[in-house]
């Protein structure tokens, strides 16, 4: 059998490889880990302030696809345009708004 040359030696334990730095900035999005529990706690916002239930779904599907495929501030903005355009009113708007502030994560 043939030996190889030094070109190809194997890592050693303490040898390791460095990562790059990144070069994006990373954004505030929902944590999907937990999309269950947030659609749980929207929908409980919506159905305590007895906001119709189709509106309620746009809404609630619109803000968590913002949220996960966006970011965070997007979805905060989409809730103050539906605040302005009176589809929600600002209790609602402010609590969905606190509740994408407790669900965000950095990615």
């Amino acid at each position: 059998m043939a030996r190889r040359s030094g070109k190809f030696k194997k890592r050693g334990r303490k040898d390791f490889r460095k990562r790059p730095p990144t070069s994006c900035e990373r954004t505030p999005m929902l944590n999907l880990n937990r999309v269950t529990t947030f659609r749980y706690d929207i929908r409980e916002i919506m159905s305590h302030y007895d906001i119709d239930e189709a509106v309620a779904s746009t809404v609630i599907a619109s803000v968590i696809a913002k949220a996960s495929r966006i970011s965070i501030v997007s979805a905060i903005s989409y809730v103050r345009e539906q605040e302005k355009a009176e589809i929600v009113n600002k209790d609602v708007s402010a609590e969905i708004c606190d509740l994408l502030d407790r669900w965000a994560r950095y990615r």
